[in-house]
């Protein structure tokens, strides 16, 4: 009988500590499905279409081909170019130029990042992110992107992106994945 009582003793919390693991392990996964799920938020020209989680919410402002935040935190905001409509003859000018245009009303602006190139099979992404402070607001990363699309080399996207930078290294994956989800319609 000792020796029964002895094994319980030790069976007992062994199968809690499996309980506890599958039970830990199943709200896991139900976090996971929740975080997974995405929506797609399309220019006013329905010409491209990103895809953002589902926590994202799309908003009319300004003259915004497209504006999608979360919760104040996360902001992306594009605009459409066709190159033939406009002073400059390209990405880059029009990275430069809004770039220099925003930084130079701003103070204490930095270099955050310097600017990169990714090439994709449909599109290439030109990235430079600064940082700094708007008038009334926290410190920021504010990440300037142009995408040309190879199906469409008149067609340029300039996307603007804003995060909370004590949160960079939590969200700036998140904020990646919509940019490089841009696909033209």
């Amino acid at each position: 009988m000792k020796k029964l009582l002895k094994y319980w003793f030790i069976l007992i919390p062994v199968l809690a500590m499996i309980i506890f693991i599958i039970i830990a392990g199943l709200i896991q996964n139900e976090e996971q499905v929740k975080e997974e799920k995405t929506k797609e938020f399309t220019t006013k020209d329905s010409r491209v279409t990103f895809t953002a989680l589902e926590s994202y919410k799309q908003e009319e402002k300004g003259e915004y081909d497209l504006y999608i935040n979360k919760n104040n935190k996360q902001i992306l905001r594009v605009y459409t170019y066709n190159l033939s409509d406009y002073e400059e003859n390209s990405s880059k000018e029009i990275l430069d130029h809004t770039v220099n245009s925003f930084i130079s009303t701003k103070e204490d602006m930095k270099l955050f990042k310097k600017e990169s190139k990714v090439e994709f099979d449909d599109k290439i992404i030109t990235t430079v992110e600064y940082s700094g402070k708007q008038k009334d607001s926290s410190n920021c990363v504010y990440i300037f992107s142009t995408i040309d699309f190879k199906a469409d080399t008149n067609y340029v996207v300039y996307v603007s992106e804003v995060i909370l930078e004590n949160k960079f290294e939590e969200h700036i994956g998140e904020m990646i994945n919509i940019l490089n989800s841009a696909k033209l319609n």
